[in-house]
């Protein structure tokens, strides 16, 4: 099995077989004076507060696994970014306070004049300050100018927001803004005509950011693709720290081990995947799975254990009835939905991975307390959550449900949601999208004029998983097409805003593909919410005239 992993809220992506990739053919020798006027940019581009780091020309089939100044910390996010089309390269660093500064990534495609003059801006995941260099290479394959800024500070750790509001601020929004900005600056300069329409993508903490620029900044951009988004975000990371408290932590009573995860993963499955009317391991409405994990427990009186019967005790089932259940503060307030059945792998595997409750523990530290000793393990409760949830910066939680200026400024939202997402649960996208059809008054017909939203069935958090889950989004490996078609061929969700967008072809399905376990392909059309993706009756599984939206 072929494993594509990142840090915590960007992407685990599990494949039997590789996806069909694009061959790259050699590279090419673009124009001379695109590379002389790109390399020009080291003297000729001063926007205010910027200064250019690096300005080079990188030929088609460059290579970008050990590009300079990238963290450590941040390798992931440049292994496998091959470049696919001559571009220039611009790294900048951009003042926003006296305190702080965004540096930002963009790549500026040779092919950009022929393929519309569009300009892309990516986001990022976590707490992170990582540049998503697959994204960029992946939009700018199809002719965006692509970019990428490091949120305000490098690398995984949230440290970088102790005692710094205006870091937290770039980290909130304003990030995007500057990068977009220069970006369009840089664009207009290198190719001396002004771009055209302006383009964000981003996927977990890159989604919540695209929701953020749809509520409160909607008119900078024409097209927001958001996937698995990471908004009401304060309550995310209160949701994530109590279910490691139960489950995760190896000294909680109600602690599972992987080989035990296994077992409830398969119980899943056992009770729930034939109630779409295919048992293939996906769940197309995970909605509808409410398991009975009284089914795994032990007899007491009997003597069984998990070593003797692979049966789970009183107080693990109990934590797992929680986690799969929503959670309620502690005046009863509910504060977010249950975790998504089928995603109990991806779960396990993140949280040993990458550090358990680390993002609520520098939340807290650096953020919520200034104060780097607090410790979780002795400290978190509840209780303590109110703490959490009275502190919103810059309105980082991102749940404002208005979307009026969007819808007047005619410009598009699509968002998008793994349903075996097991870092953050696709039920939040249920009720946000509910909650702006309540707010504004507006059925999902109305809605589809400016915002629609898709569920990818066995898709883990932001791509990976079991079921058809290349889309094209972000997150997604940059280098790899369905039936090994070029990026300029290829029609995947960012396309398709695009030509929402720009030829008023609105989305009724996003179609995705991947390699199933026993090498078979598998193609699918995802439904359009609130339309389901209903089998049938008969004929391939794996095809999509299998499949209906109803």
């Amino acid at each position: 099995m072929k494993s594509i992993f990142s840090k915590a809220g960007v992407v685990i992506a599990s494949l039997v077989l590789p996806l069909a990739s694009y061959a790259l053919s050699p590279p090419s020798q673009a124009d001379h004076d695109f590379q002389r006027r790109c390399i020009l940019l080291r003297r000729t581009f001063r926007p205010d507060h910027t200064k250019v780091l690096v300005a080079e020309f990188l030929p088609k089939g460059t290579n970008w696994t050990n590009a300079p100044f990238v963290p450590p910390s941040c390798g992931f996010y440049g292994s496998g970014a091959i470049f696919q089309v001559d571009a220039c390269r611009l790294r900048v660093n951009i003042t926003t306070s006296s305190t702080s500064n965004v540096i930002a990534e963009i790549i500026l495609p040779a092919t950009w004049e022929k393929d519309g003059k569009r300009v892309i801006t990516t986001g990022n995941g976590g707490l992170n300050g990582c540049i998503a260099l697959n994204d960029l290479t992946y939009a700018s394959a199809l002719g965006f100018v692509a970019i990428g800024t490091n949120n305000g500070h490098d690398g995984f750790s949230g440290e970088a927001f102790l005692n710094r509001p205006e870091v937290i601020k770039d980290f909130a929004y304003r990030s995007l803004l500057v990068g977009t900005d220069i970006g369009k600056q840089a664009a207009k300069q290198l190719y001396e005509k002004s771009p055209g329409k302006t383009y964000y993508m981003g996927c977990s903490t890159g989604g919540r950011q695209g929701l953020k620029l749809a509520q409160d900044f909607p008119e900078l951009f024409d097209g927001i693709l958001a996937a698995a988004p990471a908004n009401d975000f304060l309550d995310l990371i209160i949701n994530g720290g109590q279910i490691y408290a139960l489950v995760g932590n190896p000294g909680a009573a109600g602690y599972l081990t992987t080989e035990q995860w296994v077992k409830v993963h398969q119980l899943v499955l056992s009770e729930c995947d034939r109630i779409d009317g295919v048992a293939d391991g996906i769940l197309e409405d995970p909605r509808k799975c409410r398991p009975r994990f009284e089914t795994l427990l032990c007899d007491r009186e009997a003597g069984q254990t998990w070593e003797s019967h692979k049966c789970l005790t009183s107080v693990q089932i109990e934590a797992l009835n929680q986690v799969f259940g929503p959670l309620y503060g502690v005046k009863g307030e509910f504060l977010y939905p249950r975790m998504n059945p089928g995603a109990e792998i991806e779960f396990d595997l993140g949280i040993r991975l990458f550090g358990g409750p680390n993002i609520i523990i520098d939340w807290v530290r650096y953020v919520v307390l200034n104060d780097t000793r607090w410790d979780f393990n002795s400290s978190w409760s509840l209780e303590f959550a109110e703490t959490v949830r009275a502190l919103d910066p810059f309105g980082i939680s991102t749940w404002n449900p208005d979307l009026s200026h969007l819808r007047n400024a005619k410009h598009k939202l699509i968002t998008y949601h793994g349903l075996a997402d097991g870092f953050i649960t696709s039920e939040n996208s249920y009720l946000y999208y509910d909650y702006v059809s309540r707010s504004m008054g507006l059925p999902s017909r109305k809605l589809d004029d400016f915002y629609r939203f898709f569920t990818i069935s066995g898709m883990g958090h932001c791509g990976g998983g079991d079921g058809a889950w290349y889309i094209g989004g972000a997150g997604q490996p940059g280098t790899a097409f369905p039936s090994g078609l070029p990026p300029s061929e290829h029609c995947g969700v960012l396309m398709d805003l695009v030509k929402w967008v720009e030829k008023g072809i609105a989305p009724e399905r996003v179609r995705g593909t991947s390699i199933g376990r026993e090498g078979e392909q598998i193609v699918r059309d995802h439904c359009k919410y609130p339309l389901k993706s209903t089998y049938v009756g008969s004929g391939n599984p794996n095809r999509p005239e299998s499949w209906k939206c109803v």
